[in-house]
């Protein structure tokens, strides 16, 4: 103690240094046992000569006590609003500091003494409310990357808001395990395709991986229900169609114009009582004559069949002469002549227009279909 006074009377930087040094000895030798008096006379004579330290002498008592839990309160309070380099181990480590000393530092100090708060091995709802209000992006994401740190809700949310078009910080978020669904939801349009494709690496039981396996399947399922909502549909229609509740026209109209190849086969094949799968070939068939037969006998009308025609010429590329002379030739075309026809085709069981002009193996085949176009130009 005799020393101890003599020190405090020296009032050089070396003097100030030499008693802090010693007063911090005999705090650490104490340990756990340490005498609260030892403890009070620490605290109480180096926050009066705290302001005369050199950088360096503060640095090593951060350093030194950041890590006691009975370290004096208001020391540690005062060393924690330091500079950052003196401030971060007291800031990072010290569980002398209480939630209200964390707030009361974070709603002023700097961004670097929010990132060593936002290091803490644990950070209840109150500090880190501070930290996404005023953090920035590095802040952000080093609270959130923190298993320690808690969140209410309302932080999430305004985190989630935050890294809208931050990844690192959605990165963050993403192995969190405790993130509440609501902000998952509001998280999860944000996210790039890349890191949708890692989440499941980065955290296997973190919210996101849950909310992203029930979307797939509620979409799955979503798409499985307007797929079978659509089949329906269409069978309703060919049913109408087939009972003269609608007309042949407005069904084919309805599936041209929409592009629904599959479904005008459908429905031509049911009327033609024909195979669906040869007449959906059919469709998009080089040559266009089996495809007027079927239209032709089965009563869908000029204005109808340009839908037709107009579904063949986005697929097949077909310009605008060619089109007209297609046109024409179902125009010249009789309904009983294409009747005909088709029940020749029927009866012969020919390929039925799989095969082209060109590349016919059968001249027979091939004159029936020419048969109707002849008759008519003749008559």
């Amino acid at each position: 103690m005799a020393k101890l006074t003599d020190l405090a009377k020296d009032t050089s930087a070396t003097g100030r240094q030499s008693l802090v040094s010693m007063l911090t000895d005999m705090f650490m030798q104490g340990g756990k046992d340490r005498d609260e008096q030892i403890s009070l006379l620490f605290g109480d004579i180096v926050l009066k000569v705290l302001g005369q330290l050199e950088e360096e002498t503060r640095l090593v008592l951060s350093k030194r006590i950041c890590f006691e839990e009975d370290a004096p309160r208001e020391l540690m309070v005062e060393l924690a609003k330091d500079d950052i380099e003196i401030a971060q181990p007291v800031l990072e480590n010290s569980p002398a500091l209480t939630s209200e000393d964390l707030v009361e530092i974070a709603s002023t100090a700097s961004m670097d003494h929010l990132g060593a708060i936002a290091g803490r091995k644990s950070i209840d709802e109150n500090v880190t409310s501070v930290l996404v209000d005023r953090g920035n992006s590095a802040v952000l994401t080093k609270v959130a990357n923190n298993s320690g740190a808690r969140f209410a809700e309302d932080s999430f949310l305004k985190l989630v808001e935050k890294a809208r078009t931050d990844e690192a910080i959605q990165t963050a978020l993403a192995v969190r395990t405790d993130l509440p669904e609501k902000a998952g939801l509001a998280l999860l349009p944000f996210l790039t395709d890349e890191l949708k494709a890692r989440i499941g690496d980065l955290g296997a039981d973190s919210t996101l991986v849950q909310l992203m396996a029930q979307r797939a399947a509620t979409e799955v399922a979503a798409r499985a229900q307007r797929l079978e909502e659509a089949r329906e549909q269409t069978n309703a229609m060919i049913r109408d169609v087939v009972s003269k509740k609608t007309s042949i026209d407005e069904a084919v109209t309805t599936f041209a114009r929409a592009d629904k190849t599959a479904e005008l086969g459908m429905l031509l094949a049911k009327v033609s009582n024909l195979p669906p799968a040869a007449v959906s070939q059919l469709l998009f068939s080089a040559s266009d004559k089996p495809l007027v037969i079927l239209c032709k006998a089965n009563g869908v009308s000029s204005e109808a069949y340009k839908d037709v025609l107009t579904m063949r010429a986005r697929r097949l590329r077909i310009g605008g002469l060619e089109l007209n002379n297609a046109i024409n030739r179902y125009a010249a075309l009789s309904v009983e002549g294409a009747k005909r026809s088709l029940e020749t085709l029927k009866q012969s069981g020919a390929s039925f227009g799989l095969k082209t002009q060109e590349d016919a193996d059968e001249p027979e085949v091939e004159a029936k279909l020419d048969r109707p176009f002849a008759a008519r130009r003749s008559s």
